[in-house]
């Protein structure tokens, strides 16, 4: 029973996705994600609210990141923490 909840409770990286949180505010936009090829560490970026071309810079860096990683393009899964705007979950 154990090994069965370690499994479902462990961070799974090889969905071949990119995750993407959102957490939004009237100041600033923070980003956290996690790639492929990165394990399971989490990295974390803000740009300033409202800063749409800033949010679609870093998903391409992200992109890159893990393609120079990868060798491979993987879309963006997007999630949005609860707050001020409603993103929802998106995939580009």
């Amino acid at each position: 029973m154990n090994a069965q909840l370690e499994t479902l409770t462990a961070v799974r990286t090889d969905l071949a996705a990119i995750f993407v949180s959102l957490e939004l505010s009237r100041s600033t936009w923070l980003i956290t994600s996690l790639s492929p090829g990165n394990g399971e560490k989490m990295s974390k970026h803000a740009v300033s609210a409202g800063d749409a071309a800033g949010l679609l810079d870093r998903f391409v860096q992200l992109q890159e990141k893990a393609r120079s990683r990868a060798g491979k393009q993987f879309p963006i899964v997007t999630f949005r923490k609860p707050g001020l705007m409603a993103f929802g979950s998106t995939v580009y």
